[in-house]
């Protein structure tokens, strides 16, 4: 019976986080305002007044939806080094290169004790991401996404999300009750949703370029045949050499001409020449000198590529007497 009794609290504080959810997304759902709207759901304030001494909730949505890309021929490097180290508390880090990826870091941190209501604490984290619809057409593109040197020797709640490429959905949830009477509740919630991603990884033909060369000559004659005339002019009946009827006197020859023609040269033509296909992606994801000499709850999220998905969720509920 003290179990039972113990999770109304939290049953409640979970059903008003999904009412009000239910009411940030609803509308009149008839179209045509005869149906009444749907409930609204509770305040913030009422919300943190269910059922417990302290309480904290955080709520998120992402959304992507009908994204188109193309890449052809790009570059997505992702990179966290040497970052939060020797840290403490909760830390969160985000890195991602690429297009319509999504990152959350939600905490939820509640704490009570006896002069408060019988000592009772509720955290919830409630995170929600969508991916729908996208259409990504990747063409030897290059995808990396690198972790190193990150959070060493650090302590507390540590999360670090590393993607590189498309529509990759990373969250980290951390939901902590505290209380120094009987009562603690903590939740995490996380819902991540990829529908209708498609994805098309397709390489690009390589080519060389060759340059041809080559040599051209021709030869060829000709012969030419003709009449050459001479005509002599009238003297007035004096007539001299070859004189007939009194005009001067008129001579023909006749010549033949023969010849050679000669050409010669080079010519030079550049091809393409098919060699063969280039990788459609490249898809890398290294996790290296992470972590290390670290105490608490650590989580590393590293992403390459396109629609992963990855949580790192956290509940953690402390009650004293």
């Amino acid at each position: 019976m003290k179990s039972t009794m113990a999770l109304k609290p939290l049953v409640f504080a979970l059903a008003a986080v999904m009412a009000m959810a239910a009411q940030a997304g609803g509308g009149n759902e008839g179209g045509h305002g005869h149906n009444p709207p749907p409930p609204k759901g509770p305040t913030l304030e009422q919300l943190l007044q269910i059922g417990a001494g302290a309480s904290a909730v955080s709520v998120d949505t992402q959304n992507s939806d009908t994204n188109v890309v193309n890449n052809e021929g790009t570059q997505n490097n992702s990179s966290m080094s040497n970052a939060m180290n020797s840290s403490s508390g909760n830390i969160n880090g985000n890195s991602a290169a690429g297009d319509g990826n999504q990152q959350a870091n939600l905490a939820a941190i509640a704490s009570s004790d006896e002069s408060f209501i019988f000592g009772t604490s509720t955290a919830a984290a409630s995170a929600a991401q969508y991916n729908n619809n996208n259409y990504v057409n990747n063409q030897s593109t290059v995808n990396s996404s690198t972790l190193n040197n990150v959070a060493n020797s650090s302590s507390g709640n540590i999360n670090a999300n590393s993607a590189a490429g498309n529509f990759n959905q990373q969250k980290n949830d951390l939901a902590i009750a505290s209380s120094g009477g009987r009562v603690a509740q903590a939740a995490s919630a996380a819902s991540q949703s990829s529908t209708n991603l498609v994805v098309e990884n397709q390489g690009v033909q390589t080519y060389s370029k060759d340059t041809l060369k080559g040599t051209f000559s021709a030869t060829g004659g000709f012969v030419a045949a003709g009449v050459a005339k001479t005509e002599g002019d009238d003297h007035g009946g004096h007539g001299s050499w070859g004189d007939k009827g009194g005009k001067g006197g008129s001579s023909t020859s006749g010549f033949v001409a023969v010849g050679e023609l000669a050409l010669a040269g080079t010519t030079t033509q550049q091809v393409l020449v098919p060699t063969g296909w280039t990788a459609p992606v490249y898809n890398t994801s290294n996790v290296a000198n992470v972590a290390n000499g670290s105490s608490g709850n650590v989580g590393f999220n590293s992403a390459a590529g396109v629609g992963n998905m990855q949580v790192n969720a956290t509940s953690i509920s402390s009650a004293g007497h």
